[in-house]
């Protein structure tokens, strides 16, 4: 038997119950892991709440990615790479991730590298692959460009904002207290801006020597979102790949001609659908990235997997920074 956290009904932290079962069995191209790291992403609270882009089904397991040991493999699984004790990050779009033992498609299990910690490696597929996909695929060539990251110490965010100086940018991170933007500074941000505070766009303005921004990573929305295009320059990018607060942002589309400006946005699910290639290849990249020690994963934010719903409020109530993990 094992555990799994497990949803029946749509709604706060207190709906997400522990529930015992048998542990799967692999089927054809599958595998059976034994889960050692589970990632939680904002994304498992939208379905939570069934506010997901796509629909959830009921009952269903969250989780989205987790890392663990392959336990056994299911008929036509080569046994190189995907060799028994070995760990793999395990991709898994439709759900599964918080329980002791997981079933994954072998075609989306990553084998890691021996020197690569389980909780570090929990930040690839969501985190990395959307942050190294929109630094280096969407926003273009940010040399010598200024960038403002939102979120600059979540798990995406922190990402980004060393992504982007890898990429020569300036960066102006962007975050709720004074806590989280020392994380950002830590990770090599130039500029530091609380969002909170109600003159920040002067601030940012301000601070950047009179000027505006160039592009922007965006995934707050409603006041936030509004706000924001008001750091940008004429003929500047703002990204968009969340709505974190539920709240609608209302800017006219003149506003954009008029400026010259262009939005853009980007769903990670629509490159592994579609451009699975690139995202593989992207993937690659992070791997080799935060393996060699250019790339540091935030600090994690570890809890039990049978607290699962204090890590979902905790997260909700912006109480966390960086990778959030459940430990099995």
């Amino acid at each position: 038997m094992m555990k799994k956290i497990e949803i029946n009904e749509y709604g706060s932290a207190a709906v997400l119950k522990s529930v015992e079962s048998d542990i799967p069995v692999p089927g054809a191209g599958e595998i059976l892991i034994r889960a050692t790291a589970i990632g939680l992403n904002f994304s498992d609270v939208l379905r939570r709440k069934n506010t997901y882009f796509m629909p959830t089904p009921l009952p269903y397991t969250l989780g989205s990615e987790a890392v663990g040991e392959i336990v056994k493999n299911g008929s036509g699984v080569p046994e190189e790479p995907f060799t028994i004790g070995s760990k793999v990050l395990a991709i898994l779009p439709w759900g599964g991730g918080y329980a002791e033992y997981i079933i994954a498609k072998a075609d989306y299990c990553v084998p890691l590298p021996p020197n690569m910690k389980d909780r570090d490696a929990t930040s690839l597929f969501v985190q990395g692959s959307t942050a190294h996909l929109m630094v280096n695929h969407v926003a273009g060539d940010l040399k010598g460009k200024t960038v403002l990251v939102h979120a600059a110490s979540g798990g995406v965010g922190s990402l980004i904002v060393q992504l982007a100086k890898l990429a020569g940018a300036k960066v102006i991170a962007a975050a709720s207290n004074s806590q989280k933007l020392e994380k950002a500074r830590e990770l090599g941000a130039d500029l530091t801006i609380n969002y909170t505070d109600a003159n920040w766009v002067n601030n940012l303005i301000e601070q950047n020597q009179g000027e505006k921004v160039d592009c922007i990573f965006e995934m707050a929305g409603g006041r936030i979102f509004e706000e924001c295009i008001e750091t940008l320059k004429p003929g500047g990018t703002i990204i968009v790949y969340g709505s974190a607060s539920g709240q609608k942002g209302f800017i006219h589309s003149e506003r954009f001609v008029g400026e010259n400006q262009n939005l853009m946005s980007f769903n990670l699910a629509y490159y592994v659908q579609h451009k699975p290639e690139l995202w593989q290849k992207s993937l690659g990249a992070m791997i080799e990235l935060i393996a060699s020690g250019k790339i540091k994963v935030g600090d994690t934010h570890s809890y039990s997997l049978a607290n699962a719903a204090l890590a979902h409020r905790d997260l909700e109530e912006r109480k966390t920074t960086g990778k959030v993990v459940l430990l099995p």
